[in-house]
């Protein structure tokens, strides 16, 4: 039985990697899925502090996600409409798979900045390319998470 615990936590944390990049997969949460799960099959194995520090990461990705394009595309000197448009894309996004949870944040701060700022295309634009960017970054940092979590785990198992 151990051996299948095992197996099930190793293929929800590897899983849970991927997901930081596929947006289908709910990546930071799978990683934090597999420690409780392992914590509550083998309580002996690991910390209940480790499975509250691994919940702090999923909330840390959250927020990553939830503030990277907005502040990227805030730098990059987007309106509120912009800000509301990539909001609202991302939002409609939601109904499309893959293609529009990284298209419709764009295509709605491109859409907000052109028809409610009324700003021209090249600075439409830049701002869409802002949330791009910000996408990109929220990527990079929530895989630094994940993999900061599953050392965490790593490390608690096997200093216990």
């Amino acid at each position: 039985m151990e051996w299948l615990v095992w197996t099930i936590t190793i293929v929800l944390m590897l899983c849970g990697v991927a997901g930081t990049f596929l947006p289908v997969l709910p990546g930071l949460g799978l990683i934090w899925l597999a420690a409780l799960f392992h914590k509550l099959m083998l309580p002996q194995v690991l910390s209940w502090w480790i499975v509250g520090l691994l919940f702090l990461g999923v909330i840390a990705g959250f927020l990553v996600d939830w503030m990277s394009g907005l502040l990227a595309a805030r730098w990059l000197g987007s309106t509120r409409y912009g800000l509301i448009g990539a909001f609202l894309g991302g939002l409609i996004g939601l109904f499309f798979g893959l293609p529009g949870l990284l298209v419709g944040p764009l295509i709605g701060a491109l859409l907000g900045e052109l028809i409610f700022s009324r700003r021209g295309l090249k600075a439409s634009t830049k701002v869409a390319a802002g949330v791009g960017i910000g996408i990109v970054a929220a990527s990079l940092i929530r895989l630094g998470i994940a993999v900061l979590m599953v050392l965490a785990f790593v490390l608690n198992v096997l200093l216990r």
